[in-house]
């Protein structure tokens, strides 16, 4: 009895050792190999960092890491499914090969554009607060010569107008939430490659800015603090893009000329302004006609033409000696020095020049048509563990008065490299050397 427990034991442990042998055999002959690759993006290029890529039908499955790689151990045979928020589902027939470079598409009803916050990227139906997207690509048509110029029009930014050659212009989001408006107050907070940007707009080349997006309501401020409560404008500029290096070269040139004012008065317009001003009191009827004519106020009814050009006299009937006798003059003083001083023109040289034929014409020496120059170009690309955007910008205007110069060259280098598996270094440098543009 006891002899064969103990048979009847051994057998049962000696059966379990087989079967634990043979599944152990089965499941190395399913997970006998090692894959990796990448997924992308198959329109731009770009890796995706935290695509879900899963043997189909188990639970096997991995992530993408930061640069869109992955390792997962497969059998022979199989399928991978490779997921993303945003991106069809793709299916690849496993082969021979050890690895894999996979594109993956966008879902063309994906409403969620990706928008910048503070604390990293969002999809727009994430968000809580109140967000515009500009990108100026779109608008690049347009020729923004400034940043403020791509900011104008969004919904709830004033942005003023500055027709200086520099331009610009001041910007508030949705109006001024203080009296207090000194050094700033009122101006919302600028986010540039997520860095608090404290220079002047001008530094940034437009052509360098891929994305901006405005925060607009108090989320603002939980996010920036008390900097941020009249909202903040995030500006993220360009990098490369997988593929061959990308060289884009820009030319615009345009005028500037002032607005159409009213043409100021050349010298005898002027003249005739300063009759009618003086004349003006004089209106009355005349008894005769029944006109409203000019002297018959009771200073002047007796003196028909006092103000008038001396030329004009025969509308009046009246002699050039009685019109001298109207005020007392200087022995020998000419007609033009009589006239202009009855219509006050005796301050300081004005007198002299006037009987001199003197004249100066501020406008034109005041006004030009300015010139204005646009050049720029970049070089950009990207691979596995580099990416790159260089760009080097030449600007020169000229303002519509004359001597408001404005000139300005500016440099942008980003730079991002992994150098293995746990260092990855960044360099972000922007360079510019311009004039003030004042006069």
């Amino acid at each position: 009895m006891n002899s064969n427990s103990t048979q009847l034991r051994f057998a049962f442990l000696l059966f379990l050792f087989f079967l634990n042998l043979g599944m152990s055999g089965v499941y190395a002959q399913e997970t006998n190999r090692q894959i990796s690759g990448t997924v992308k993006d198959s329109k731009t290029g770009e890796t995706i960092p935290g695509a879900g890529v899963k043997l189909k039908g188990t639970s096997n499955g991995t992530s993408t890491d930061a640069d869109g790689k992955f390792v997962l151990r497969v059998p022979a045979t199989g399928i991978l499914e490779i997921t993303y928020i945003g991106f069809d589902k793709q299916e690849v027939t496993l082969t021979s090969n050890n690895v894999y470079n996979i594109g993956i598409s966008e879902n063309s009803q994906t409403l969620e554009s990706v928008v910048v916050v503070g604390y990293g990227t969002m999809k727009k139906k994430d968000l809580t607060g109140s967000i515009v997207q500009i990108i100026p690509d779109k608008i690049a048509n347009e020729n923004p010569k400034t940043v403020q110029d791509i900011l104008r029009g969004t919904p709830g930014l004033s942005v003023g107008y500055d027709a200086s050659a520099k331009g610009g212009g001041s910007m508030q989001l949705r109006g001024q939430r203080s009296v207090y408006n000194e050094g700033g107050h009122n101006d919302p907070l600028i986010v540039l490659d997520g860095m608090v940007f404290y220079g002047e707009l001008s530094e940034i080349n437009p052509d360098d800015i891929g994305q901006i997006d405005v925060l607009k309501d108090a989320s603002a401020a939980a996010i920036y603090g008390s900097r941020a409560a009249s909202g903040v404008i995030i500006i993220t500029t360009k990098k490369g893009k997988q593929g061959k290096p990308v060289i884009n070269v820009s030319s615009n040139i345009g005028t500037t000329v002032k607005s159409e004012y009213r043409e100021v008065f050349g010298p005898e317009a002027y003249m005739q302004y300063r009759e009618d001003w003086y004349k003006k009191d004089t209106y009355g009827i005349n008894p005769a006609t029944g006109n409203y004519e000019a002297y018959r106020s009771a200073s002047t009814v007796a003196r028909p033409g006092l103000y008038d050009n001396p030329n004009n006299l025969a509308r009046y009937g009246v002699s050039i000696e009685q019109w001298r006798a109207y005020t007392t003059n200087v022995a020998g003083e000419s007609d033009a020095s009589i006239y202009a001083k009855r219509l006050t023109l005796n301050e300081g040289g004005i007198l002299n020049d006037y009987l001199a034929g003197n004249t100066f014409d501020w406008y034109e020496h005041t006004f030009r048509t300015g010139f204005n120059k646009d050049f720029n170009a970049s070089l950009s690309g990207a691979s596995d563990k580099m990416n790159y955007y260089m760009s080097m910008g030449y600007l020169e205007n000229e303002g519509a008065v004359k001597y408001n110069n404005y000139k300005a060259i500016r440099s942008n280098l980003k730079l991002e490299g992994k150098v293995n598996s746990w260092l990855e270094i960044g360099a972000n440098v922007n360079f510019q050397n311009r004039s003030d543009g004042d006069l």
